[in-house]
């Protein structure tokens, strides 16, 4: 009997030494969270997080740890482009993700998208625009959200990229069209569960080509389905073709 006690008390001495260890980690996730997209409040990554509750059947820690760690796959993503960048373009290319933004984009197909590899906002994952027609691109870019701008003056860094997607034409041009109505919506720092919010608002460039895409075709231009669609899982969907690189 004593010894069954003495296996309990161990059992909940373990426990209470662990818990706050594992809280202290969960809040540090949720702390990097918001330090990474401070547009969005405690409160509303919370409320964000209950409702994936009742959507996924994961609990609050495992989704504030996947978010965290989708965010920092980026980061790890960008030094590992930076290196490539750097041995493949030496001094045109820094570890900051691309360097200074100076190489005109130019034009390309209706329905097309661009990368480029430099840092935006507060998160370094590039950043995406499409091309409404082959010298206007549509974007949402930090702070001032959905615009237009033409392919002749937009500048982009060295290892920039310009990618079609697979589809047919109707869809492209419809994909075009729907962005062309978000113009002037505001610009949107949730990256973390953009997957999740509503298609018309505030929103970032991945989540304005992805919703493009999805309400118009179906398709999801997302190359891992995580939580946030970020620049690059837009740039290496399956369904996309490399055209040219800038």
């Amino acid at each position: 009997m004593k010894k069954i006690v003495a296996l309990a008390l161990t059992g909940i001495l373990v426990i209470s030494l662990q818990s706050p260890i594992q809280a202290s980690t969960v809040q540090q996730y949720k702390n990097e969270i918001l330090t990474m997209q401070p547009g969005v409040s405690a409160d509303e990554l919370q409320k964000q997080v209950e409702e994936l509750v009742l959507t996924t059947g994961m609990n609050e820690d495992e989704i504030y740890e996947q978010m965290y760690k989708e965010m920092e796959r980026q980061n790890e993503l960008a030094e590992e482009e930076a290196k490539q960048l750097a041995e493949q373009f030496g001094d045109e290319a820094t570890l900051q993700g691309g360097g200074s933004a100076n190489y005109i984009v130019g034009p390309s197909a209706r329905g097309d998208f661009y990368y480029t590899p430099s840092a935006t906002a507060y998160i370094n994952h590039g950043h995406v625009g499409l091309y409404y027609s082959s010298s206007t691109i549509v974007e949402s870019i930090y702070p001032s959200g959905v615009r237009s701008i033409s392919a002749n003056v937009r500048t982009v860094d060295k290892g920039a990229v310009v990618k079609s997607v697979s589809t047919t034409s109707t869809v492209k041009q419809n994909a075009a069209s729907w962005a062309w109505t978000q113009i002037g919506q505001p610009y949107s720092l949730n990256f973390a569960n953009n997957r999740n919010t509503g298609h018309t608002g505030a929103k970032n460039c991945s989540k304005l080509i992805w919703s493009a895409y999805l309400l118009k075709g179906g398709l999801d231009l997302d190359v891992d389905k995580g939580f946030g669609v970020y620049p690059r899982d837009v740039r290496d969907a399956s369904q996309t073709r490399f055209i040219r690189s800038i």
